[in-house]
């Protein structure tokens, strides 16, 4: 019976195809991204700008919207100097870069409707310009802070996984899958659910297959300190009676998904990872991070949180 229930349940909805042939070296990345590359549509079909604009990195978000400054005052100037220097009252500069670079810093105080008044436009053309401009700015500025505030607010999972996944001694002569996982930032998570899905090819049939890992424990309230998930290897187990070599021939793969509820946020955030066969260590457990100094006070040492000992696995 025990063997019946371990072919039952396999799960059909992971949104992945279970044919070998149309997938990549893993489905999902390390860092949880899903390992797809979607081709045959033209760029502006599947780019985002917002997605693109929200996601990319700190630096390179400030490093686009200084450029764009650059640019469109760049483009104004231009236009003003074409237009006829002389319809800007206040430039002095003898030198055409002179004027343009005159040009350009009352682009930029335009574009940020500060106006100092040094410089003034006289001329019809010049003057529905600098208006079209300020109302340019007012659009720039305000899509800028949104979108500041949007990477500000928008909360992100900065939950920390075992570079590899180990199977461990278990209880008395029992052996157990285990990751160890722990929150890196100082906010709080609470109700934190994790779920394991194993992945491997059935040899016989040729298709990629899908079951649903159990857990000693899937939910805890709070992620205060760091935490071993582990899945017992017991006679139901999908990976009973398998060795590092088995789960090299089936191509095996353990995805990983954390949901959680964070207080800073007051919003629900996810994050997954997964791990391939090779990531998959036999024999091994995990070191100990947790302690307490002088005072008291509980610590965590994450220089070992990746760090693990060998171990003789029960002979069962």
């Amino acid at each position: 019976m025990k063997l019946n229930k371990q072919v039952l349940n396999f799960i059909k909805n992971t949104g992945f195809s279970s044919i070998p042939r149309n997938e990549g070296s893993r489905l999902i990345n390390k860092d949880g991204t899903i390992n797809i590359k979607r081709t045959g549509l033209k760029f502006s079909q599947r780019f985002d700008v917002f997605h693109w604009l929200i996601n990319m990195k700190w630096i390179v978000f400030f490093v686009f919207l200084l450029v764009g400054f650059v640019l469109m005052n760049t483009l104004f100037a231009l236009i003003y100097v074409s237009l006829g220097i002389d319809g800007l009252s206040g430039i002095h500069s003898p030198k055409l870069f002179g004027k343009f670079l005159e040009a350009f810093y009352f682009s930029s105080q335009t574009l940020t409707t500060l106006g100092y008044g040094t410089i003034s436009p006289i001329s019809t053309a010049h003057n529905i310009v600098a208006s079209f401009e300020a109302f340019i700015g007012l659009l720039s500025f305000a899509t800028s802070t949104g979108l500041l505030y949007g990477r500000f607010s928008r909360p992100k999972a900065k939950i920390m996984f075992s570079d590899n996944a180990l199977i461990s001694p278990y209880k008395e002569n029992g052996k157990g899958l285990m990751i160890r996982l722990i929150n890196s930032k100082d906010d709080q998570l609470i109700n934190v659910n994790v779920s394991m899905i194993l992945s491997r090819l059935d040899l016989l049939d040729k298709v990629r297959k899908f079951q649903k890992l159990e857990l000693e424990m899937s939910r805890i309230e709070m992620l205060v300190s760091s935490w071993t998930v582990v899945h017992p290897i017991t006679g139901e187990s999908p990976l009973a009676n398998w060795d590092q070599q088995k789960s090299e021939d089936h191509d095996l793969e353990i995805y990983v998904q954390i949901d959680a509820y964070d207080e800073t946020y007051s919003q629900q955030i996810h994050t997954r990872t997964s791990y391939k066969f090779n990531e998959l260590v036999w024999g091994a457990k995990f070191k100990t991070i947790l302690g307490h100094n002088e005072s008291g006070q509980s610590t965590l040492n994450l220089e070992l949180f990746h760090d693990y000992t060998s171990v003789s696995l029960p002979k069962n």
